[in-house]
């Protein structure tokens, strides 16, 4: 096929695709408009489209009511919802004057036993240890004197070494038998 027969045949089939676009696209009612009967097809009548109502805006409709917010259960957290509070509050029975006095002899002021002393902060830090297992040797500082010491000696005149582990120490407190030991690592 030469150039031009090639082209005369894709015009060709050009025009041919857009004639059936055209057929396939335009709606009926366009062919029906042409017969001049005033938008009536030849079978059929035209619907008069229906009455629609309209209705006046009125602006304060349009103001939003103010809300009263009330927290309540969080949704990012899984918990129980927390108890409804009740709508009024119920009022005590009214009290006699026997009863008010019964309760006011039955109140004994309480007693309030003094704070306990606290054991005083851990200020020293572990270093490490050197020496064979069956008598180490830890060192701890506390920025201005290098203390060394075996297990059951006092350090810095506050503590008391209980053990040494293979990176940490366990220190009691001196004049706190009851407390607890506290742990501390290298460094630390």
């Amino acid at each position: 096929m030469t150039p031009k027969g090639r082209q005369t045949f894709l015009l060709v089939l050009l025009g041919l695709i857009f004639v059936i676009a055209i057929w396939r696209v335009v709606p009926a009612s366009w062919k029906g408009s042409s017969t001049g009967q005033g938008g009536r097809r030849a079978g059929g009548s035209r619907k008069a489209p229906a009455e629609v109502e309209v209705l006046e805006l009125r602006l304060a409709d349009l103001d939003r009511e103010t809300g009263e917010y009330r927290p309540g259960r969080d949704p990012f957290r899984y918990e129980q919802a927390p108890p409804a509070r009740p709508e009024r509050e119920i009022a005590p029975p009214a009290l006699t004057r026997a009863r008010e006095e019964e309760q006011i002899v039955t109140a004994a002021p309480e007693v309030l036993e003094p704070p306990k002393p606290k054991p005083p902060p851990v200020d020293v830090v572990y270093l490490g240890s050197f020496g064979p297992d069956d008598h180490k040797i830890a060192v701890f500082s506390d920025n201005d004197t290098i203390y060394n010491a075996g297990v059951g000696d006092v350090v810095g005149e506050r503590f008391i070494l209980v053990q040494i582990g293979f990176e940490s120490v366990d220190l009691k407190f001196v004049g706190f038998p009851d407390e607890p030991a506290e742990r501390l690592s290298v460094g630390g």
